[in-house]
């Protein structure tokens, strides 16, 4: 059985108005709610199902920013993840944090932690950018299965069905040899 990744991104919270800077370079963040991003909700809840199912044997909830991406964590592991990881990033390095930046970061940890998947949200609700898991699946040579809707183990492989217009099919490239 294998050990799984999901990325938690701690996102201004759904139901909050949000306020431009009065300079408009960006958002006021400052005593605003955030919490997970909903995405990354299913994705917890994904892998949760997959070790209930005893397909997999952990999950580990990975979240990059400052201190307060613990409270994000700590919502994944009642959840039912099992432990988190905290990549501290703050400052200037944190305002520049990117896809890329999170998928070097997140290929990083799939090799030290032995990690044998990841599963991530199909897209944060404050970039919207829809980058990391294409990244991250490159820079570890892994296939991929995006938009998924089902996420099946069978045996050493793992199908995804993803919904299209229309209709539901298997993503042929997301099988991968545990």
């Amino acid at each position: 059985m294998a050990r799984v990744l999901v990325g938690v991104k701690r996102v201004i919270d759904y139901a909050v108005k949000i306020r431009v800077k009065p300079d408009h370079s960006g958002v006021v963040t400052d005593g605003v709610k955030h919490s997970m991003n909903p995405f990354c909700e299913i994705a917890v809840e994904e892998a949760v199902k997959l070790k209930e199912k005893k397909l997999i044997k952990e999950v580990v909830a990975v979240s990059c920013g400052p201190q307060q991406v613990q409270e994000t964590i700590r919502t994944a592991l009642a959840m039912g993840a099992d432990r988190g990881i905290h990549v501290e990033v703050s400052g200037k390095d944190y305002e520049s944090l990117g896809p890329l930046q999170v998928s070097k970061i997140m290929a990083a940890l799939a090799k030290k932690e032995e990690a044998k998947m990841i599963i991530l949200g199909k897209q944060a609700i404050d970039d919207d950018c829809n980058q990391t898991g294409q990244m991250t699946a490159a820079l570890l040579d892994w296939p991929q299965g995006t938009f998924a809707s089902e996420v099946a183990v069978e045996g050493d492989k793992v199908k995804v069905v993803r919904e299209i217009d229309g209709a539901w099919r298997p993503s042929r490239s997301a099988c991968q040899q545990w």
